[in-house]
């Protein structure tokens, strides 16, 4: 992430007579205290007039007046999968709105978290973290983001979390398949360490059990999110005897990888097999069939999260916990038996 740069001649002063408002209300909307302050439409007309004129707040010395850096880092397991970087466009918009930037980072190992989130904070660089399907993997890392982080898709009782409706979404997509008569269902999951992983697989394997079928541990094969990884572990579910007619997938990138398989061994989607994913991303309406998936509305869950992280810095109440409902989106790779 580069450095906010604004040429020497366009200053706040200038922002506000081109918008036609006070410099205490452009002050207000890029210190990130605009709300209940300054109405929406001036909001948006300050920041448009910024955007005329290339006017970038000087985040140096704002941050050494207030001591915050109105930055906030969206923090991911996969910067590549195109569920986060929908949710980042959605925490951006909003973060914008109150003026602050939102920057991308994925995290992985312990030196990651600490580097990330341990020397960030300390510099003060940062103001807080938007957490994504991961949760902080030490107690040292997770008292320092006490009051400064909200977990997505993950739970920790030092932290709120907006939570998925994980289960119900998959049990949509495993209702759909049994009501179009598939008994040989597989499930193609995501070989991470996360809760909302395993809620996947508990209720994949809760639906079975509630229709009177046996839980298959050959029509079960976990993938890392990549295409080809994915393929592999498809390919050995559709190898198995009987063969699967129908795969839920974890995610659309894993359901790319079962196309890829189900053409490598000659399998017509949907007619011989049936596939669902799990995001709605750019992906589903791209695939040919398009793909059936349970929708998860990203650029939507970006926003709440990053305003309840602004309600945490203010030292504002946030629920525990905010569930987000789910729902499937059927389209054509899905297909009774």
């Amino acid at each position: 992430m580069t450095a906010d740069k604004t040429p020497p001649s366009i200053t706040s002063v200038d922002v506000a007579r081109r918008a036609g408002v006070s410099q205490a209300a452009v002050s207000l909307v890029f210190g990130g205290k605009a709300a209940g302050r300054v109405g929406k439409r001036t909001q948006e007309a300050i920041l448009q007039a910024a955007r005329e004129l290339g006017y970038r707040p000087n985040n140096a010395a704002r941050t050494l007046r207030s001591g915050r850096s109105h930055l906030v880092v969206l923090a991911v397991p996969d910067v590549s999968n195109p569920y986060f970087a929908a949710a980042l466009q959605g925490a951006e918009q909003a973060a914008r709105q109150h003026g602050y930037a939102v920057m991308l980072t994925s995290l992985r190992d312990e030196q990651d978290w600490r580097q990330a989130i341990l020397d960030a904070l300390s510099a003060h660089s940062v103001d807080g973290f938007l957490i994504f399907t991961l949760y902080p993997p030490t107690e040292d890392i997770s008292a320092a983001l006490e009051g400064k982080a909200i977990l997505v898709d993950a739970t920790s009782p030092a932290h709120p979390s907006l939570l998925l409706d994980i289960e119900a979404g998959m049990q949509a997509a495993m209702s759909h398949l049994l009501q179009l008569g598939h008994t040989r269902i597989a499930h193609l999951s995501a070989a991470i360490e996360a809760d909302t992983f395993y809620l996947r697989r508990k209720a994949y394997q809760g639906a079975l059990s509630a229709a009177g079928l046996p839980i298959i541990q050959a029509y079960q094969e976990q993938a890392a999110f990549t295409i080809a990884s994915a393929r592999q572990a498809a390919r050995q579910l559709l190898e198995a005897v009987p063969a699967p007619s129908a795969i839920v997938c974890d995610s659309d990138v894993l359901a790319v990888g079962a196309y890829k398989a189900a053409r490598d061994l000659h399998y017509a989607i949907p007619e011989d097999l049936s596939i669902v994913g799990f995001d709605d991303s750019i992906i589903a309406s791209q695939l040919d069939p398009e793909l059936t998936t349970v929708a998860i509305p990203a650029r939507a869950i970006g926003e709440q999260a990053f305003l309840l992280l602004l309600a945490a810095l203010e030292r504002k109440p946030v629920p525990a916990r905010s569930i987000v409902p789910l729902e499937l989106v059927i389209r054509a790779s899905t297909t009774g038996v």
